[in-house]
């Protein structure tokens, strides 16, 4: 039967850089993938929204997306090639930026070979950490947003609100802008996986997956 065909894959780590306490995952993902389909992947696998530039920087050379910027193309390839073509060894790392203003980089390494399922080309193996919002002002700024968005942190600031003499109305409105600051529990591997299998069809779209999503659902 077709969902029982197996295609070749990669076991791939994936670890955002310049945090702590560390935002790690492990994808599974058929040698087929293109880097646009990788690309895509890593977004869902970091609860992002797909909005900004990215680029992967293997062996020395830049490919990018000439859909969003031609220049990023340029010095290299574009995005359209599959991992196959690439030939990785065991081991081999590449880099992923992505929101080039900042950027937000990923550690990538080739960890593994095997199969996967050809209905389902990519799937996630592990997951650690929280992902931070991608519109922080990097690495740098992700201790404080921790501190700043912790539930623990949220609710003892909502607390002190009640000690405090206001109308409703403005308990209201400032409460409601503490609680839009608290972060979720981190994704886990298997959220993050069901995400995956929605993507092939979804036309392999990130950003689509997350528009009725609220906080929880990164």
């Amino acid at each position: 039967m077709e969902d029982e065909q197996k295609v070749g894959a990669v076991q791939l780590s994936a670890r955002l850089g310049g945090v702590s306490p560390p935002v790690t995952r492990r994808l599974r993902v058929a040698e087929q993938t293109s880097l646009a389909e990788l690309h895509t992947a890593l977004q869902v696998a970091f609860g992002w929204s797909d909005g900004h530039l990215y680029t992967f920087q293997i062996r020395g050379w830049q490919f990018g997306d000439p859909a969003r910027a031609i220049e990023l193309a340029l010095s290299c390839g574009g995005v359209d090639i599959p991992l196959a073509a690439f030939g990785f060894e065991i081991g081999e790392p590449f880099l992923y930026q992505y929101n080039l203003f900042i950027p937000w980089e990923i550690d990538c390494r080739i960890e593994a070979r095997g199969l996967i399922a050809a209905a389902q080309p990519v799937t996630c193996e592990a997951a650690r950490g929280d992902p931070p919002d991608e519109g922080l002002a990097g690495p740098a700024a992700y201790p404080q947003w921790r501190m700043d968005s912790d539930p623990a942190w949220v609710l003892h600031q909502i607390e002190e609100l009640l000690d405090e003499e206001l109308d409703d109305a403005c308990f209201r409105a400032e409460a409601c802008e503490i609680l839009a600051r608290a972060r979720s529990r981190p994704p886990t591997r298997r959220s993050i996986a069901e995400r995956l299998q929605q993507l092939p069809g979804n036309a392999w779209d990130a950003g689509s997956l997350y528009e009725d999503a609220g906080p929880a659902g990164h």
